[in-house]
């Protein structure tokens, strides 16, 4: 823990740098800068100079396996234990009651994202398709089966950004959706850790650092080099790095 508290220190000039100590389990970023800090139950939101402004905890459903924090005045909570969902407002308070995903399928969701038009979309891997679910709890649009465009592969991440879903499959790439659940494109990247989308780019993550797709070039850009990131979590929103390593959140100023 010292040695890598000293390496960031080195890193990161500590004028230009802001430390959040807090353990956790993984944290998400929204557009506004504000951090969401999550450990096992408890849900901790922090602005970008690292002063907490809320905390939510639901101790009843379990531990918090994901959050969509895409859209800041309704972020969405998943509770995979009881396979159930909560969206809370920028202050963390509970917008309406807990949702069960079961209403729309017999299978426990694997993946639930957000969507800037409405709802959200549940992924699991028996269904093999991505759903779209209303505000009011109706099914808006499936997907087609997605075993055909990544054979043999099960995705571990989904996201919505510009009306676009996308799916991550680690060992493959990332398959892009339209808005209505249709295929668009593949992307094949293997070995990808993690990706997100700023500023209409996408970056992913891989044991070496974060890197920008460049579809037309001959090779990706490196925006920042980790060697060491095998245990540390890396997310850039608005040109802005966060370096989490579980028991603390670092936040960097980039250079793009």
């Amino acid at each position: 823990m010292l040695q890598f508290l000293l390496w960031i220190s080195l890193l990161f000039p500590s004028q230009n740098n802001v430390q959040i100590n807090q353990i956790h389990d993984f944290i998400s970023v929204d557009h506004l800068g504000n951090i969401f800090v999550v450990n096992k139950s408890e849900l901790m939101e922090f602005n970008s100079k690292g002063e907490k402004l809320a905390v939510f905890s639901n101790s009843m459903l379990g531990s918090i396996c994901h959050i969509d924090a895409s859209n800041p005045l309704r972020i969405l909570i998943f509770y995979n234990d009881f396979n159930q969902i909560l969206f809370l407002d920028r202050n963390l308070a509970e917008i309406g009651g807990e949702i069960d995903l079961f209403e729309f399928s017999d299978n426990e969701t694997e993946l639930v994202c957000t969507s800037a038009n409405g709802g959200f979309w549940i992924y699991n891997s028996n269904d093999n398709q991505a759903i779209h679910i209303s505000d009011i709890g109706k099914i808006i649009n499936q997907s087609s089966l997605l075993n055909s465009f990544f054979q043999d592969c099960i995705p571990d991440k989904m996201l919505e950004y510009n009306n676009d879903l996308y799916l991550l499959y680690p060992e493959m790439g990332i398959l892009n959706l339209d808005r209505n659940g249709q295929f668009k494109k593949k992307i094949s990247l293997p070995g990808i850790k993690n990706f997100q989308i700023s500023k209409n780019t996408l970056l992913y993550t891989t044991e070496s650092g974060i890197y920008s797709f460049q579809p037309m070039a001959k090779e990706d850009k490196l925006i920042f080099n980790l060697e060491d990131s095998k245990d540390a979590q890396l997310t850039i929103q608005n040109n802005i790095l966060y370096v989490s390593n579980k028991k603390s959140i670092s936040i960097k100023a980039l250079t793009l």
